[in-house]
């Protein structure tokens, strides 16, 4: 069998299942997918046929689990290797893992039916992210957001986002907002900083008129596939979802998470048609 444990974040628990699964399909095995007690996202990925269940025990003598991660994954993909269990724990954030298998991966997720417009849709991941002050330097400007939507030929624009609000803030109601991850204080840049990139961002788009609803992620995953043109930054969800769609051109922030320095994912740099890095 294989075991995957999931942590916290949707989008992070896409890479980890697709992941085991790729894994469990190639050795023919049953799959287990286990969720931190209590998990918030638990419901939202059951929605789209994730199956939840608990490993039977080990039986005594049986062999322990092989131990896979990010950097040995691939090595696994041995029919020499027969028999034993496989315990996946990491975040398998590497395209090269699934680009040429797109097309399987699509068909273990709900399909949705595709936009007839050339409507626009931008993820922005904000939330508990306006609070790292490791990456706040390295965010996108609201100028080089605006010059990604250039590439575009689009009638409307749809604004996808973890934001509760999209308007004007001030520093109190940002501090009264929460997110599915709560930064401390020690990692938090100054509050007023944050304040004043959301709101270039309200600023600057406000000339296009967006259209912003609040949803469930689930329901914001789905509605991002469904579109023919997609923009987003960094976000996991956003890029399973632009990965996952049928869209016909695809933007993503071409440093992905530069703060990361040598560490940095590769999820931006996908040779796939229609695909492009902004900056």
């Amino acid at each position: 069998m294989v075991i995957v444990g999931f942590t916290n974040g949707f989008g992070n628990n896409l890479f980890q299942y697709i992941a085991a699964k790729q894994l469990a399909d190639f050795h023919e095995q049953e799959l287990f997918v286990v969720a931190p007690p209590n998990y918030y996202a638990k419901s939202d990925l059951e929605s789209i046929g994730i199956e939840f269940r608990s490993p039977p025990r080990r039986q005594p003598g049986q062999q322990a689990a092989i131990q896979v991660n990010d950097s040995n994954y691939q090595d696994f993909f041995s029919e020499k290797i027969t028999d034993r269990n496989f315990s996946v724990s990491g975040y398998f954030e590497d395209y090269n893992f699934y680009v040429d298998n797109l097309s399987e991966i699509k068909s273990w997720f709900p399909t949705v039916r595709k936009r007839n417009d050339k409507d626009l849709v931008i993820h922005f991941r904000t939330g508990d992210r306006l609070f790292y002050k490791n990456e706040f330097d390295y965010k996108p400007t609201c100028e080089q957001y605006l010059k990604a939507v250039k590439k575009f030929k689009f009638d409307n624009l749809h604004i996808v986002t973890d934001m509760p609000v999209w308007k004007y803030i001030d520093r109190g109601e940002l501090e009264q907002m929460s997110f599915h991850v709560n930064v401390p204080p020690h990692q938090r840049v100054d509050l007023s900083r944050s304040v004043d990139y959301f709101n270039s961002l309200v600023h600057g788009f406000s000339k296009l008129n967006p259209i912003v609803e609040n949803r469930p992620i689930i329901e914001d995953f789905n509605f991002i596939r469904t579109f023919d043109n997609i923009l987003f930054e960094h976000g996991t969800m956003g890029w399973w979802a632009a990965a996952l769609s049928s869209a016909s051109k695809i933007g993503v922030y071409g440093p992905w998470r530069p703060w990361k320095g040598e560490s940095n994912k590769n999820l931006s740099q996908v040779d796939l048609k229609g695909w492009f890095q902004w900056k």
